[in-house]
């Protein structure tokens, strides 16, 4: 991990990827997302932060839908060192029909 590594993020994302409005969400996942210092960064910072090696933490809302289209976790970018990025899941919730998920590095 690199020493840059301290963004945390916080996004609601469909099974595919795609980007869900915070607002729609139940208020425990809401506030799950809302934990101190993650951030919701546009798809162009969230992929310059990967494509860095910058982020510590992603804290995910995993709705059960499927949206396609342009407005997605992250654009294209390279992966450091052209590995996969090293996250694990450390803590599951559950809010309703919404799987609430932190990863770490």
């Amino acid at each position: 991990m690199s020493r840059a590594a301290s963004a945390k993020i916080a996004l609601a994302l469909t099974w595919d990827g795609a980007r869900w409005p915070v607002a729609s969400l139940p208020p425990k996942a809401r506030a799950f997302l809302a934990a101190r210092g993650f951030s919701s960064p546009t798809r162009r910072e969230a992929a310059r932060l990967l494509a860095a090696d910058a982020v510590r933490e992603m804290r995910l809302c995993w709705v059960p839908e499927l949206k396609g289209g342009d407005n997605v976790l992250a654009e294209v970018f390279a992966a450091p060192k052209g590995q996969r990025v090293p996250f694990r899941a450390v803590k599951t919730a559950q809010f309703n029909d919404v799987l609430g998920v932190v990863y770490q590095r």
